[in-house]
């Protein structure tokens, strides 16, 4: 009995280094994803006023780094299609955005796991740039891109990645003297190539 423990025990120690991501380690992770019913928020001197838009998709690829064991450190693009408004204002109008940012992902090891081989958390920061298109004017608006940033939580298995990603844009409109955020949250799914 107690041999069979420790040829188990011996396993699991042995198999473990497997999974683990190790420094120097590089990745790219092409990714697709699902924006459910993002939230523009309007900052109307000091007034919110929000309007839901329709669901939409969203294409991305992240590049990562390991700076240490299981600490990804990298950069990534992320390209959101456009989707009309909802309710409040003209339906006619769309909005979309293209983000370019830094990110760190803390890996996190599964042993014994039949499901997932890794969990991960996500954090980007970087630059949004909106893209608000009003079909009453049939113009497209000019704007003041900003801040982009996001955290989220994703799980590995076999190289096949599957997140959910909470994210936030913020920028102003040419000539409407108030104050924009885009709030998204996003289930993406992918595949990481280890270089």
């Amino acid at each position: 009995m107690k041999k069979g423990l420790l040829a188990l025990l011996l396993a699991v120690t042995l198999v473990a280094p497997v999974f683990a991501v190790e420094k120097g380690s590089m990745e790219i992770v092409p990714k697709v994803g699902y924006v459910i019913e993002p939230l523009i928020m309007e900052d109307y001197y000091g007034e919110y006023y929000g309007c839901k838009q329709e669901s939409t998709f969203s294409l991305g690829a992240d590049f990562y780094y390991y700076v240490m064991n299981n600490l990804g450190a990298g950069v990534g693009v992320n390209y959101v299609f456009d989707s009309k408004f909802k309710e409040a204002w003209d339906t006619q109008d769309s909005l979309g955005a293209t983000n370019i940012y830094v990110a760190v992902k803390p890996v996190f090891e599964l042993q014994e796991n039949k499901f997932i081989d890794k969990i991960y958390f996500l954090g980007q920061l970087g630059y949004g740039m909106t893209r608000y298109e009003d079909k009453e004017f049939y113009s497209e608006k000019y704007n003041e891109n900003g801040l982009y940033w996001a955290i989220g939580a994703g799980v590995e298995k076999c190289n096949i990645v599957v997140e959910l990603v909470y994210s936030v844009n913020y920028f102003e409109i040419e000539d409407w003297n108030e104050s924009f955020t885009n709030r998204r949250t996003a289930i993406n799914a992918g595949y990481k190539f280890s270089i």
